[in-house]
C-alpha cells in the first residue's frame, strides 16, 4: 500500500480491549509519529480537556468494562469473526450508546478533527447510523482481511483532509479579519501567485495595468487590492467604470466630467470619473467595449495625464493609475482593428491574468463558506457540515460564471432548503447535479448526511423516501449523459418499461 503522507499530527486511539488497543498501535507507528492510547470510557472523557487530536480513531470493541462478570476472549483481526460481532445485552448496549455520546460531545469541542471507527462486519444498522450520525470522516471494516493496510489508508487520508481543512479556515479568517467583505480568500496556489504579482506591481510600480481573465473570476478584486496595497494612493478614490455600460453620447462626459449647459441635461458642473479618481486609482473595466472613438481620447491622459470636460476650453491635469479589465483578447482585437495598437502598448505595461475557478478548485470549499457566512441569514437554522462530495460536484460543474456562479448556487441553496443543518448533494441545483456525470460513470459519495441519518432514526423520514430520492439522482445524472433509453436500461440491467416506469414515477422525462 501506498501510505499518501506519514501523519505528523496526534492520533488517539481508543478500545475497550488492550490486545485490540496494541493491535492498532502496531498498525499505526507505521505513518503516524504520536499515537496516544485510551483503554476506558472514562479515560476517554479526558480527551475533552486535553489539546485536539488531529485524528480519533475508535474501534468499536466486542468486549465491554461495563460486563465485570462476563469471560474475556482473545480478539483478533482476521477475515473470519471469532466473536460475537455486535455488543450484546443491555450492559454493552449502554456502553454503545455512551460512546455515542462521547463523540457527539466531542464533535462539538473539536469540530475540525477526524473520526475514523473500526467496526466488527455484523455490527447492526440501528448502531452504525448512530455512529454515522455523529459526522465521522470513514468507517472500515476491522475483520477483514487487509484491515491493517486499509486502516493506515484511512488515517492518512483523514490527516490530509484535517490539514487542508485547517488551511481554509485560516483562509477564512484571514478574509474576515481583512475590510469587511472587501479582502482577498485563496487557498489555492495558482491564485496566491497572480495575487503575490499584484501586490508587487502596486508597492514597486505606478504603472498601468492589463487584468485578464474570465468573467466572474475577481478581476475587480485583484484591481482593488492594488489600489490598497499602493502606499501612494490608497488615502483616496477607487473609481470603477464599466466600459460596456457607457453610452455613446454621454461616454464622453461621464469619463471627463462636463460643464453646466454644454448640452441638453446638463444643469450642473461634473468632474467625471478619471477627475474624481485623481491621486486614486480608476479600473476601466470590460475595456474591450471602449468606442474607438474614445480610445484617443485615454491615450491622451495615458501619455500626459490630461483631461478636458465637454463643453469647457480649460483642461486640467490628474495623477491617477489607470487599471482596465477585459475577458476579450485585446490583440485579436487590435487585429480586427477594433482596438487601437498604440492604447494597448500604453496600457499593457504590467499583465496579471486571473484563472478560472475550475483551474483553482482548492479555492472551492473556502470560497462555499465564505458565501455560506455572507448569506446565512437566507436560512433559519445553522448549517454544521456540508458533504465533501458537493465540492467535488461544484468543481467540477463551475462554467464560464466561475466565483460570481458559486456565489449564486450559495444563495439559491440557502433561498430554497427546507431543513436541516448539512448541505448536500440533493441541495444542488438540478443543473448542477445534470452535470456531474462523467463519460466513465458515477463515483457516489459513501456517506449519507447526518440529517438524513437523524431523520430516519427520529421516524420523520422513511427509507424508501430517503431510497427514491438517491434513485431520481441518479437516474437525473444519468439520463444527462445518455439519452438513448433503450441503451440506458440496458446498462442498469432493467427492462425498457421498467426505465420509463421510473423516469414517469420521478418525472424526469
Amino acid at each position: 500500500m501506498s501510505i499518501h503522507a506519514r501523519v505528523s499530527g496526534r492520533v488517539a486511539v481508543y478500545t475497550s480491549n488492550s490486545s485490540q488497543l496494541q493491535h492498532v498501535r502496531a498498525i499505526l507507528q507505521n505513518c503516524c509519529e504520536d499515537t496516544i492510547l485510551y483503554e476506558s470510557l472514562s479515560a476517554l472523557e479526558k480527551l475533552l480537556n486535553a489539546p485536539a487530536p488531529a485524528v480519533l480513531v475508535l474501534v468499536v470493541s466486542e468486549e465491554s468494562p461495563a460486563i465485570a462478570n462476563s469471560e474475556p476472549t482473545e480478539p483478533t483481526f482476521s477475515a473470519e469473526p471469532t466473536l460475537s460481532a455486535e455488543p450484546t445485552g443491555p450492559a454493552r448496549q449502554a456502553e454503545f450508546v455512551g460512546l455515542v455520546d462521547f463523540l457527539r460531545r466531542f464533535r462539538q469541542g473539536y469540530p475540525d478533527s477526524r473520526i475514523v471507527v473500526a467496526t466488527p462486519e455484523k455490527l447492526s444498522l440501528d448502531n452504525l447510523c448512530r455512529i454515522i450520525s455523529v459526522g465521522i470522516e470513514s468507517v472500515v471494516n476491522y475483520q477483514q482481511s487487509d484491515f491493517p493496510e486499509m486502516l493506515q489508508e484511512h488515517v492518512c487520508r483523514a490527516w490530509d483532509n484535517y490539514v487542508c481543512k485547517l488551511k481554509q479556515e485560516k483562509s477564512i479568517r484571514r478574509y474576515f479579519d481583512s475590510d469587511g467583505m472587501d479582502g482577498f480568500v485563496s487557498a489555492s496556489v495558482v491564485l496566491q501567485k497572480v495575487v503575490n504579482r499584484a501586490i508587487r506591481a502596486a508597492r514597486i510600480s505606478d504603472a498601468s495595468v492589463i487584468v485578464q481573465g474570465e468573467s466572474g473570476t475577481g478581476k475587480q478584486r485583484i484591481a482593488e487590492l492594488i489600489h490598497k496595497q499602493d502606499p501612494k494612493r490608497n488615502k483616496y478614490n477607487f473609481v470603477c467604470v464599466n466600459c460596456a455600460a457607457i453610452t455613446g453620447t454621454l461616454a464622453e462626459s461621464e469619463l471627463f466630467g462636463h460643464r453646466k449647459g454644454a448640452f441638453t441635461g446638463a444643469t450642473e458642473n461634473r468632474l467625471g470619473y478619471f477627475r474624481s479618481a485623481d491621486k486614486g486609482t480608476i479600473l476601466m473595466d470590460e475595456i474591450g467595449e471602449l468606442p474607438l472613438s474614445l480610445q484617443p481620447k485615454i491615450l491622451r491622459v495615458l501619455q500626459e495625464g490630461l483631461v478636458m470636460p465637454v463643453g469647457s476650453d480649460k483642461e486640467y491635469h490628474v495623477d491617477t493609475r489607470i487599471i482596465v479589465a477585459t475577458n476579450r483578447d485585446l490583440e485579436q482585437m487590435i487585429k480586427a482593428g477594433q482596438f487601437r495598437l498604440d492604447l494597448y502598448q500604453r496600457l499593457n505595461v504590467i499583465q496579471i491574468t486571473v484563472p478560472p475557478l475550475r483551474e483553482r478548485t482548492d479555492d472551492v470549499p473556502v470560497l462555499f463558506e465564505v458565501f455560506l457566512r455572507k448569506y446565512a441569514h437566507y436560512y433559519p437554522e445553522v448549517i454544521e457540515r456540508v458533504n465533501p462530495a458537493v465540492y467535488e460536484v461544484l468543481a467540477g460543474a463551475i462554467g464560464q460564471g466561475n466565483v460570481r456562479e458559486l456565489e449564486n448556487i450559495v444563495r439559491r441553496i440557502l433561498t430554497f432548503k427546507e431543513s436541516g443543518n448539512t448541505i448536500d448533494l440533493v441541495d444542488l441545483p438540478d443543473e448542477i447535479i445534470a452535470q456531474t456525470i462523467p463519460q466513465g460513470g458515477i463515483e457516489l459519495d459513501s456517506q449519507v448526511s447526518q440529517n438524513t441519518i437523524n431523520q430516519l432514526l427520529n421516524g420523520s423520514a422513511r427509507l424508501g423516501q430517503v431510497v427514491d430520492g438517491y434513485e431520481r439522482t441518479i437516474l437525473s445524472l444519468l439520463l444527462n449523459s445518455n439519452r438513448n433509453q433503450s441503451a440506458l436500461a440496458d446498462r442498469l440491467g432493467i427492462t425498457r418499461r421498467t426505465l420509463y416506469n421510473k423516469l414517469q414515477k420521478y418525472n424526469l422525462r
